[in-house]
């Protein structure tokens, strides 16, 4: 029960923030985006099975494009070490993602 709420927590915290559209650098392309999103639905579905891999890509895909480049940048390698993850340590690592994206943490 636990682990639902942490992947639901995880999940809620990368994907509902929301980045500024100010750039500083470059940030990744849309393929890049799309791999990296697909790599972190994949294991957040496998983590929580009320994740839907397709959804779950296409909210990814939408805040990353919406955050400043080098913070899309962060994000992005933070979302590919975490799709790495195990389960318990992936809902923490997924936090992280969301708080890169959306304050620059």
């Amino acid at each position: 029960m636990m682990r639902k709420i942490l992947g639901f927590v995880a999940l809620g915290a990368f994907l509902a923030g929301a980045c500024s559209e100010e750039e500083n650098k470059p940030g990744a392309t849309l393929t890049e985006i799309k791999a990296g999103c697909k790599a972190y639905c994949a294991t957040a579905s496998e983590c929580n099975k009320a994740v839907r891999p397709e959804a779950c890509e296409k909210r990814c895909q939408n805040r990353l494009g919406r955050c400043r480049a080098n913070e899309q940048a962060d994000t992005l390698t933070d979302l590919k070490s975490c799709a790495g993850d195990k389960c318990g340590d992936f809902a923490v690592c997924a936090v992280g993602a969301g708080l890169e994206c959306t304050f620059g943490l």
